[in-house]
């Protein structure tokens, strides 16, 4: 029997390539999707998938549109119509592709109702670990990672299990990270770099903000707390080392028999590895290295991080420490506004850096209490904030 999957966040970069899936798949039936406007980008899944029920579409003039163009669909819209979906659908593994903040809730609404949650959606893990973990504790929910890095990680953790090797001889979860558009720049570049070298990515096609992250190396200090959430190890625990190519996503460095090992997974520059090594529920075996690989992994080119010249890989960590989910959630408004003034060419790209060092001079016993139900007072508190520290950035930048 087919395995119903709800879809949110459908046109964005990694929804779609879900759906490139799914329509050859008949293991799965999807029944439903979410995502803002961009219902065109929709339009030619639609005849792949005749058991799709309800479409929730963001923005009401682009719901509009879609509810003329396809009145057998039931059309919800609206802020809220992920949570809609799911609560109209209350049945099938929910896939979490949304980007942002607006990921969080529908995480929760999905944990609530016990089903299977395969999350792309970051910001559940990074902003909102402590909701997540409580409600995960009191669930019959699966949480299965979608980024390429921590599928690596999981697959590598399952293949120790079978391996009988215990937690306690896990010595180190290591992500990868390109370096980024800028790895081969200096400081000194850094301060006149266009936003048309930055997303100029090496190895990857993404979106713009995670590609600008990338550069930064926000991202990899976000990869770093999400594996501390989704693996339950210490953050000093979980490190990331440059591969130039891509090609290696994870490593694990473990002690067997006395002696200290690593081993790691290796896998193409496609996201769809990733994808459906989650929809499968880890239930696909992985591909262990055979002898071409392994010479080929040979010849990948290996780094250490520069801290000094990725000084937001360690701040990122270092917020999380601190400050918890509520610094979090300040640290991505501020990362969110300061990248969108940076690619109007508004902000430099080292006023990104200088943006988000403001986060540790915040006042925190302003803002509200971090919980559920206050949520949306978090939000708001954040936002002004973050416009306050970018505003500031920026007028800086102009008078100097």
């Amino acid at each position: 029997m087919a395995e119903k999957i709800v879809l949110l966040g459908a046109t964005g970069s990694i929804g779609r390539q879900t759906l490139d899936l799914l329509k050859y798949s008949w293991d799965y039936e999807l029944v439903g999707v979410s995502l803002f406007s961009r219902h065109a980008l929709l339009e030619p899944y639609l005849p792949y998938f005749p058991s799709l029920r309800y479409v929730a579409i963001e923005e009401e003039k682009a719901a509009g549109e879609f509810r003329l163009l396809h009145p057998t669909l039931e059309v919800l819209s609206g802020k809220d119509c992920s949570l809609s979906l799911l609560r109209k659908v209350q049945e099938g593994t929910v896939f979490n592709a949304l980007m942002g903040i607006s990921g969080l809730l529908p995480s929760l609404v999905a944990i609530e109702q016990g089903r299977d949650l395969l999350l792309s959606n970051k910001e559940s893990l990074v902003i909102g670990s402590s909701l997540l973990l409580a409600e995960l504790k009191n669930s019959s929910t699966h949480l299965y990672p979608v980024d390429s890095e921590h599928v690596a990680l999981a697959k590598i953790l399952a293949e120790l299990k079978e391996r009988k090797i215990p937690r306690s001889d896990i010595l180190e979860l290591i992500v990868t990270a390109s370096g980024g558009s800028l790895r081969d720049s200096t400081r000194e570049e850094l301060s006149s770099v266009t936003p048309e070298k930055v997303l100029s990515h090496p190895t990857w096609s993404m979106g713009k903000k995670i590609t600008v992250d990338s550069a930064t190396m926000v991202n990899k200090g976000y990869e770093t707390i999400e594996a501390k959430v989704l693996f339950s190890l210490p953050l000093e625990q979980i490190s990331a080392v440059i591969c130039r190519e891509s090609l290696v996503h994870a490593l694990v460095r473990y002690r067997e028999d006395g002696k200290e090992k690593v081993l790691y997974e290796y896998s193409p520059v496609d996201m769809k590895v990733a994808i459906g090594y989650a929809l499968s529920k880890g239930r696909t075996r992985w591909h262990k290295p055979d002898r071409e690989d392994e010479r080929k992994v040979a010849l990948l080119h290996f780094q250490k991080l520069d801290t000094a010249f990725y000084p937001l890989f360690s701040r990122t960590r270092e917020t999380f420490l601190r400050y918890g989910n509520l610094g979090m959630l300040l640290y991505d408004a501020v990362d969110s506004l300061a990248i969108s003034s940076f690619l109007r060419k508004e902000l430099s790209y080292l006023g990104i850096e200088k943006a988000l060092f403001e986060v540790e001079r915040t006042d925190f016993s302003s803002a509200p209490e971090w919980c559920r139900e206050n949520l949306e007072n978090c939000q708001a508190w954040a936002k002004e904030k973050a416009e306050q520290i970018v505003d500031s950035i920026q007028k800086g930048e102009h008078q100097s």
